[in-house]
């Protein structure tokens, strides 16, 4: 099962970066918790009607906004993913291309439950129960 919550993870992101939010979110959860880190804990949401609300928003503020995975790893119930940003900030122009956070995503019999994000790879794969 692992190996499909891998692509399942895979997906989500396709998805989400092609901006298909309806196949985005089509293994979550319906009360899904969407966890960020601390400094933009105020985004956190519970429910997909609400992690769609925090998309639409992020398409209101970024231009391209891409996530860009750099290594999937494994973890049974938890997929660890550690990504790179990127976009382009539509009020400045500024441009986003870095590792700003690194997603887990959790599973309960094939559907996506948990979504945190953090912002070392190093806690991301902690928190998945990755050691090395």
């Amino acid at each position: 099962m692992s190996q499909e919550n891998v692509e399942k993870t895979r997906g989500f992101i396709e998805a989400y970066n092609r901006r298909d939010f309806d196949t985005a979110i089509e293994d979550f959860h319906p009360q899904i918790e969407w966890i960020l880190p601390a400094q933009m804990g105020y985004d956190s949401c519970i429910g997909c009607e609400q992690v769609l609300g925090f998309f639409k928003g992020l398409d209101e503020a970024w231009d391209e906004l891409q996530l860009r995975p750099q290594e999937y790893v494994d973890a049974g119930d938890r997929v660890a993913v550690r990504l790179r940003h990127y976009g382009v900030a539509m009020s400045t122009g500024i441009e986003l291309d870095e590792e700003l956070y690194h997603q887990v995503t959790t599973f309960q019999d094939g559907t996506i439950v948990r979504m945190e994000y953090f912002e070392t790879w190093e806690e991301a794969r902690a928190a998945a129960g990755i050691r090395d």
